[in-house]
Parts: C-alpha cells; structure tokens; sequence
C-alpha cells in the first residue's frame, strides 16, 4: 500500500534529525541577541498558521530572511537549503510546535535549518525546471546531479549521471518511490527529496 502521507516530522525524529544541538555564532559566553518574528511563540504561531493571518505571513516572510543570512555568513555556503522550500519548514515547524507550544519558532527554525546544510550546495547553480503532468519545480541542476547520483548508487538508475531529468531518470524515481512506499509519481516532490537524500545512505557516500 502506498502512503503518499508520511509525516515528514516523523521521519526527521526517527533520523534523530530534529532538534538537535548546535553550534552558532555568539559571543564570548555563547549568547545572541533574537529578534522579530523569531520570538513568536510555537503555540501563537500554530494559531496563526491556522488562520493564514499577516502575522504567519510575516513568520514566514522571516523564515527566507534567515536562510538568506545563513547563506551570506557561513563558511563554504551558496544555499544552505538545496531542495527545501519554505512551505515545507512552516509545515515541519508546524508539526513540532503541535507538541510542543511553548517552544519558540527561533528554536525549532535554527534547528532545522542547521539540519538541511548537510545538504547544502556549497557553490553557485542554475535552476531548471521540471514538470510532470501538471506539477512543476525549479531545482538547482547540482540538485538533480545528486539525485541523480543516489539513484544509481541505490540500483534505481544506471544512466549518466548529469542535470538531465529525462524519461529515464523518471522511471528511475518511480522505482525508488515504490521502494519506500510513496505514490510511484516520478516528481521530485519535497518527501521524497527528503527520504532519498536523508534515508538511503546505504552506501554510506555523502552528497557534500
């Protein structure tokens, strides 16, 4: 059976992904100064996502904002979130402040955030489009050479290994799709960006 469903929160806490400590820049006793929207609380932010008010626009008009400045002062960094999208941390933010509403969405974001540079692209690259029906996405073409990459290390391809999304590259996702039970689509959509490059590390290879 396919479950085109899977909390992506509950395969980030399976992964041990969520939440963990880390490092920021600081002062001499490790201590910053948060400002804006990052000290809206987890249980006002899940009320106002809710509502789709200004105030969640807001929070996640502040979400690009911090990737921006992650991408500008960390070391060795273009994109600190290669494939991410913003509505896909709201949504992951959101599932964490579910069960946890007194946390603040700074928290939870920088955690997050910290967690998608390991997947980072560490140099410059164009955006090319891909569509499949009538569902389209712009990802890097370092992105899709990854993808392209975990593929054929999983067995799911055996083509070049390039920035082409082609016939057989999609035929190639379809089969990993089914091996993790999702909708067998052939679209790069968020989860399954997600479990390919988070989850299949059989081969123990890193995309950095």
């Amino acid at each position: 059976m396919f479950c085109p469903k899977i909390s992506l929160v509950n395969i980030l806490v399976v992964s041990g992904l969520l939440l963990a400590q880390v490092a920021t820049a600081s002062d001499d006793k490790g201590q910053y100064g948060v400002r804006g929207a990052a000290l809206v609380s987890c249980s006002i932010y899940e009320k106002e996502r809710e509502a789709r008010s200004p105030v969640y626009r807001m929070v996640a008009s502040w979400m690009d904002g911090y990737i921006t400045a992650r991408n500008q002062y960390e070391s060795d960094t273009y994109d600190t979130a290669s494939f991410e999208s913003t509505e896909l941390l709201a949504a992951l933010v959101s599932e964490h402040c579910k069960k946890h509403p007194e946390t603040l969405v700074f928290t939870v974001v920088n955690s997050l955030v910290t967690q998608f540079a390991k997947n980072r692209l560490r140099l410059p690259s164009k955006k090319i489009e891909i569509m499949i029906g009538d569902r389209k996405v712009l990802l890097y073409e370092e992105v899709v050479r990854r993808m392209l990459e975990k593929l054929s290390v999983g067995g799911f391809y055996d083509g070049k290994i390039n920035s082409v999304y082609g016939p057989q590259a999609q035929t190639a996702m379809q089969a990993f799709q089914k091996s993790i039970e999702l909708q067998p689509t052939g679209f790069p959509d968020q989860l399954t960006l997600w479990r390919l490059f988070n989850e299949n590390q059989a081969s123990g290879q890193s995309s950095n």
